[in-house]
């Protein structure tokens, strides 16, 4: 058993980049070229799309709130949700044992970290980092832990769970990226561990670190990975505060022969009245002109920063998102979470990906009877970037989605796009951890030429697929 350190420093804040709000475009986009499919895993290697689902409040060999995972594996016909793997740390390979109130299995990511040809999933908490290997098999409960400052000399005191995975080098593996804190040899600032990661002590190739205070003129609170500049290379966007409080961000640029390289000075907003709040973010091609873009959500907008030659586009500006904006259905309350959660993927299948966004926190009809059920709305992409022709909202109240919205269900606070049978229509995986009151649920919704649609929803709980009944918060985050 592994002796765990914990970190207990605040929360850092993840992106939310942009500096302008625009009035919504509504012209409806023209067909464009097919956008680039979306990252997920496969972690059996049988070329279907799998899912990893986190229950971080799960019981386990009767210890509450101990937290499992469960992952469902893709195939000809879908998610086979009888042959799902249940993982905890009762289980044979996974380092420590498992802990009353220890929420394990904040599920962060996928990636082939050790280059084997099997995507693994990472799983976080707080600062550590485990990597679950992926096999033939799937994921086993074989894995390692991605050592600390505590555990060797030249190892991150990385802030919590907020990491960005991504390929800065060009060299096929992906790196980590995190937020480093405290007084240790690094200090703050930013890291990255290279890939590959060794099977056995879970070390990466190296280890770099970035003392953006010095180096950038603000220390670090979020770290965001994608190709912005359309090179098949991750770019790197680092924002924080500087010594005045002045929210800044600096966009590095993925080379192969020389690392990340620093291009300068990017759009930058936290939200001014909450620094430490974990914000999320996701990219993807909305305007098919072959640069990511980046979505962030703050709770109460998401603002859309267009890629380009150069990271940021110089032709099109930064754009914001709210229920106040024309065109964007439902009204702005406080508690919303408009954005809370974010992805981007093409779901009408019209060659550009269309931004979804979650809103956990959204009350439906009756205050006293669905506060914070929740609700999902989709803006479509276009040629000119985010339209609001043809959004969309689509709650558990919505025509052919199981159950009904209900007090605390938090419908949509974490979002998956993915094609589990590769018919070429994706399927959106939404999560609801406080259904059934917070024993957890995620809904299959299928996709069709008119975008996102409740026609011929399911839905599926933890127990469904072999986990415990009861409490587990199942669906509060998702990879793959």
């Amino acid at each position: 058993m592994r002796t765990r350190t914990l970190l207990t420093t605040a929360a850092c804040t993840a992106a939310v980049l942009g500096l302008t709000t625009l009035t919504a475009a509504t012209a409806a986009p023209a067909p464009g070229k097919a956008a680039a499919a979306p990252d997920t895993a496969d972690f059996n290697g049988d070329g279907y799309p799998d899912l990893a689902i986190g229950a971080h409040t799960a019981t386990v060999n009767g210890l509450k709130k101990a937290g499992a995972l469960s992952v469902v594996y893709g195939s000809a016909t879908g998610f086979q949700y009888d042959k799902a793997s249940v993982i905890s740390e009762a289980t044979d390979g996974i380092p420590d044992d498992p802990r009353e109130s220890g929420t394990w299995s904040h599920v962060n990511g996928h990636g082939d970290f050790d280059h084997d040809g099997y995507d693994d999933l990472l799983v976080a908490d707080y600062g550590d980092l485990s990597i679950l290997w992926g096999s033939k098999q799937g994921i086993t409960g074989a894995s390692a832990v991605v050592p600390n400052e505590s555990e060797y000399r030249g190892g991150p005191n990385r802030l919590n769970s907020a990491v960005a995975i991504g390929d800065v080098n060009g060299d096929g593996i992906p790196d980590i990226h995190s937020v480093t804190w405290g007084s240790g040899r690094l200090g703050h600032g930013q890291v990255t561990e290279y890939g590959p990661f060794d099977r056995t002590t879970g070390k990466p190739k190296s280890v770099v670190h970035r003392d953006t205070a010095a180096l950038d003129g603000h220390e670090t609170r979020y770290v965001q990975v994608g190709d912005m500049t359309g090179d098949g290379i991750s770019d790197m966007l680092i924002g924080g505060v500087t010594k005045q409080w002045v929210h800044k961000a600096t966009l590095f640029k993925g080379t192969r022969t020389s690392g990340l390289v620093k291009v300068g000075a990017a759009p930058a907003f936290i939200d001014p009245d909450n620094h430490n709040a974990i914000l999320p973010g996701a990219f993807g091609d909305i305007n098919g002109d072959g640069h990511q873009d980046f979505v962030s959500g703050s709770g109460e907008k998401v603002t859309v920063v267009y890629g380009g030659p150069k990271g940021i586009s110089t032709t099109i500006p930064s754009r914001s998102y709210s229920q106040s904006s024309t065109g964007v259905p439902g009204v702005g309350e406080t508690g919303d979470l408009f954005g809370g959660t974010v992805a981007v993927a093409d779901t009408d299948q019209d060659g550009y990906a269309d931004v979804l966004i979650g809103a956990p926190g959204e009350t439906g009809t009756d205050p006293a009877t669905t506060a914070r059920s929740g609700a999902l709305t989709i803006l479509r992409g276009g040629k000119t970037g985010i339209t609001t022709a043809g959004a969309k909202s689509l709650t558990q109240n919505s025509t052919g989605i199981p159950s009904a919205s209900e007090l605390d269900d938090k419908f949509a606070t974490s979002i998956r796009v993915l094609d589990s049978d590769k018919d070429g229509k994706p399927e959106v995986y939404v999560g609801g951890h406080g259904e059934d009151n917070f024993t957890g649920r995620v809904w299959k919704l299928k996709t069709d030429p008119t975008g996102v649609t409740g026609t011929g929803a399911t839905s599926f709980a933890f127990a469904d697929l072999g986990g415990p009944k009861g409490l587990a918060s199942f669906g509060f985050r998702t990879a793959g």
